[in-house]
């Protein structure tokens, strides 16, 4: 059961990265692809120590592979980011979720695992949870109509190349893995979105924007690399995870995510209430309902997934 604590670390570590991310985007980056190329930038602190302790063990063609597989990671990146910017990171963070269906089709079509029928139930379960927590209860009637039966988040519209991309994100993780170590997989799959944000820099407006967010001041910077800290580290758990557990399963303990950020947040609200407002999440008494049925419903759902 190695791979559970690996996978709920990573879950951690990914729903701290999460609130930093909402943090920024709320307050200091105005331009989520410039946001990413900064992050991306501040991602090499960790990867040249790994670099200088472990190497880089170049493995044809597997290292190369790696490297596409680093660059293809920057693209769903763009989707998250921006539906970051439009709604509250814990519906973020269930929307994301719903790529381990994805995961599953794959993994049984490609990697020959099978499912039971809970697992299958506790697919569903998931589903149900994500979408129950992007219903936007506040809608007027206007709107209501206009979205048709279930007035979900706006931030839904972008997710389903997101799910696809990430689950293939992942898929490829778990056959790299069979060939190449879990540190090296990091490092050239890093050296990869290096590469893919190189043309980035060379677009005059998004360029003027990174510079200008490192012209910020030490608070942005210093939260900036505190969220790349946690990436880096959900990072590395999550590609244990995938080393030793099955890529479905280890997806699925993801999904705790969104009750995570959401516990980051109220605890954050008690401690520094001026950096949870500027994270704009819904705390309210019907907010909190409704998220705590939906996580419910995705706590059963990862019960009968692994």
């Amino acid at each position: 059961m190695e791979w559970i604590v690996f996978a709920f670390l990573s879950t951690v570590f990914f729903s701290a990265a999460g609130v930093l991310d909402k943090l920024l985007l709320s307050s200091d980056a105005n331009d989520s692809k410039a946001y990413i190329v900064c992050q991306i930038l501040i991602q090499q602190i960790f990867t040249l120590p790994v670099i200088m302790i472990v190497g880089t063990n170049f493995i044809y063609p597997e290292s190369l592979y790696a490297v596409a597989f680093g660059c293809l990671q920057v693209l769903p990146s763009f989707y998250y980011m921006r539906a970051m910017q439009i709604e509250e990171a814990s519906k973020v963070t269930a929307l994301e979720y719903v790529y381990p269906l994805f995961v599953f089709i794959g993994s049984v079509l490609l990697l020959g695992e099978v499912l039971e029928m809970k697992q299958c139930a506790g697919v569903l379960m998931l589903l149900a949870g994500t979408l129950l927590i992007s219903y936007r209860n506040n809608c007027s009637r206007g709107e209501k109509r206009q979205a048709g039966i279930l007035a979900l988040s706006p931030a839904i519209k972008p997710f389903l190349s997101y799910w696809i991309m990430t689950a293939a994100y992942y898929l490829s993780m778990k056959y790299l893995l069979i060939s190449i170590d879990e540190w090296h997989l990091y490092t050239w799959s890093s050296l990869g979105s290096l590469a893919a944000i190189m043309p980035l820099m060379t677009v005059p407006s998004t360029r003027l924007e990174v510079i200008s967010f490192f012209g910020r001041g030490n608070r942005a910077i210093g939260v900036l690399i505190s969220e790349e800290a946690f990436q880096f580290m959900g990072t590395i758990s999550s590609i244990f995870a995938y080393a030793v557990g099955s890529v479905s399963l280890v997806s699925s303990i993801g999904a705790l995510q969104p009750i995570l950020t959401v516990l980051l947040i109220l605890a954050l609200g008690l401690f520094a209430p001026s950096l949870a407002s500027d994270i704009k999440e819904k705390t309210d008494r019907n907010a909190l309902i409704q998220k705590s049925f939906s996580f419910l419903i995705v706590l059963t759902g990862i019960y009968l997934v692994s």
